[in-house]
């Protein structure tokens, strides 16, 4: 009896993992083709960096809470350099976005960074 309990234990928590479907499979469920300011790069800044206490009304610089301040930074090299590679320290400073978000901006600013 011990020994079938110890088997339907293993064979159940075998099954219990979890896996992040980007991680497995980087390049197949990120669509970098139709990447909008409004509509992608908008939402991951101000989800992600245009929080109270960083880059937001004058907190942290660059300030990331309007668009013009993220052409700024976009146009200065400062945005893929801190929030895509990480260089010279990754933003934000709990890690680097995940890599379709990252793929994301970098295509955006690649396009002309423009306010669409």
């Amino acid at each position: 009896m011990r020994t079938l309990l110890t088997a339907l234990l293993a064979l159940a928590l075998g099954g219990c993992y979890y896996d992040v479907e980007e991680e497995l499979y980087p390049n197949r469920l990120c669509d970098v083709t139709n990447v909008t300011f409004s509509g992608t790069v908008q939402p991951l800044i101000q989800g992600n960096c245009a929080v109270p206490g960083c880059h937001v009304a004058g907190a942290q610089t660059p300030d990331l809470g309007s668009y013009a301040g993220i052409k700024a930074a976009a146009d200065a090299g400062v945005l893929v350099g801190r929030a895509v590679q990480g260089n010279p320290s990754p933003m934000p400073p709990t890690g680097l976005l995940p890599d379709c978000d990252r793929r994301r901006i970098e295509a955006w600013v690649n396009a002309g960074a423009l306010n669409n």
